[in-house]
């Protein structure tokens, strides 16, 4: 078994900061500050290769529903589920249908509106 070979870095930190990761390493969510610092960077590493990717909240019941339809056979997984759920709500028609009223709300506001969804949560930009 190969072992991989590990770097060091330095890194300096506010106070407040470092008392908030010692509280966690002292109550035995991480074993020291490094392994802290791993998982951190682990959790951004992570969230940058899923950056193409959209979480959603969901009631109890829904997502019942949909294991129960996924069990039954109706969807391969509760993924392919959401994205039938999504497609069959994005028509081209309501995506047109949103757009026009995105307009006239301008023309009536007398500002452009543009919607980043890049943001969490999603939020209407004025400029």
């Amino acid at each position: 078994m190969q072992e991989q070979a590990e770097e060091r870095i330095s890194a300096r930190f506010e106070k407040a900061m470092m008392d908030e990761i010692d509280a966690l390493v002292k109550a035995g969510d991480y074993g020291n500050r490094s392994d802290f610092l791993r998982a951190a960077a682990r959790a951004l590493l992570d969230a940058q290769d899923q950056s193409n990717t959209i979480t959603v909240e969901m009631a109890p019941l829904v997502k019942e529903f949909i294991e129960t339809m996924v069990g039954r056979g109706f969807y391969r997984s509760e993924a392919h589920a959401v994205q039938a759920a999504v497609d069959s709500f994005f028509t081209e028609e309501r995506v047109k249908e949103s757009f026009k009223t995105m307009k006239r709300m301008e023309i009536v506001a007398g500002k452009k509106a543009e919607v980043d969804i890049n943001t969490t949560p999603r939020q209407i930009i004025n400029p």
